[in-house]
Order: structure tokens, then sequence, then C-alpha cells
């Protein structure tokens, strides 16, 4: 073994592989890792501080700021994924259904002001989720299709697992409240 090393092959090998181990690898490693973060700044930073570190320790840091990457960059993108889609799926409660249900104190828009409803104008869903309270949130209309509307989130859920402007598909007795276009621009 020490007789191989110290032969030209087992030299040559030995050198190419510390080349790679302290040479190479870290930063490339480091920039395939810092994708994972997604602050544009902390990823300038952490390849900043590569260079810093002493050759010798830079593939055990590198290690190190793979584990930061999954817990500061991966995982909540997982976890984000994993509670929308398994966790606390959400979905569009019919607010004609709320309104039989509860007649006396659910209003829903009439029949006729939801026909009249359309692109650009804001109307308000109820989501219900699993385990959770409910969430009432404002769409704007963006496209109508007969009864079938689509149409961007405008609020910031809490419990839904949405985002702001995320594309919602909708149908008209879903709508419990609604403000017209020219309203909302008065209003504003």
């Amino acid at each position: 073994m020490t007789g191989d090393l110290l032969s030209l092959h087992g030299a040559i090998g030995a050198f190419g592989l510390s080349l790679v181990v302290f040479g190479f690898a870290p930063g490339l490693v480091l920039a395939i890792v810092v994708r994972l973060i997604p602050d544009l700044e902390r990823r300038r930073e952490l390849q900043a501080e590569l260079y810093e570190v002493p050759r010798w320790e830079q593939p055990y840091w590198v290690a190190q700021q793979f584990e930061v990457a999954i817990r500061v960059g991966l995982f909540p993108q997982a976890n984000w994924y994993w509670g929308r889609h398994v966790w606390h799926r959400c979905k569009i409660e019919s607010g004609l259904e709320s309104h039989r249900k509860w007649p006396a104190s659910f209003w829903v828009p009439e029949d006729n002001v939801k026909a009249g409803l359309g692109p650009g104008d804001s109307v308000k869903l109820m989501w219900s989720v699993r385990r959770m309270p409910g969430e009432r949130m404002w769409v704007t209309v963006t496209e109508r299709k007969g009864d079938r509307l689509v149409g961007t989130l405008d609020n910031w859920a809490i419990f839904a697992f949405l985002h702001p402007d995320e594309t919602v598909r909708f149908h008209i007795d879903d709508i419990i409240d609604y403000i017209w276009q020219e309203e909302g621009a008065e209003a504003a």
C-alpha cells in the first residue's frame, strides 16, 4: 500500500484526488448546494465565505452548508408542497349550499347579479381546510365561460396553502359576495 502511494501512479492518483477533493469539488458542490437557498444575498455570502475557510476544511464546511441549505431552503418548500397537497388540502365551498343550509343568516348574491359578473369584478369565495377553520378571500375574475369562472387570488391565505395572484377556477354558485369593477375603482 505504501509502496503504491510512493510510486509514480500512486503519487499522481493521490495528487489528482487531492485536487478534486480540496480544489474543484468544494466550489462546484457549493454552487449546486446554494441553489436550494431562496435568498440570493445569502447564496452570494456562502460562496464568498468558502474562500475564507482553510482549504483542508472546505469539504467539511461545504457538507455543513448542505445541511443548512436543506433546512433553510429545501425543507420549507417541501413542507409547503406537503401541506398544500397532503395535510391541508383546501377546496372551494359552495356559497349556494351554505345559503340553503342557513337561509336566514347566510347571504349570497342574487342569480341576476351573478349573471352580470365578468372580468375585472371581484368576488369573495370560501375555502374549507380540513382540521382548520375555513377561509374567505377575494378573487378578481379574469375569465368567464358560462357558469365557470377563472380568477386570481387577491389575498394572502392564512390556513389555505395559496399565494396571491394564484389562478383559481370556480363555479358561479361558489360566490358569496361581489364588488363590481366600477365600485372597486370608486372605493380606491
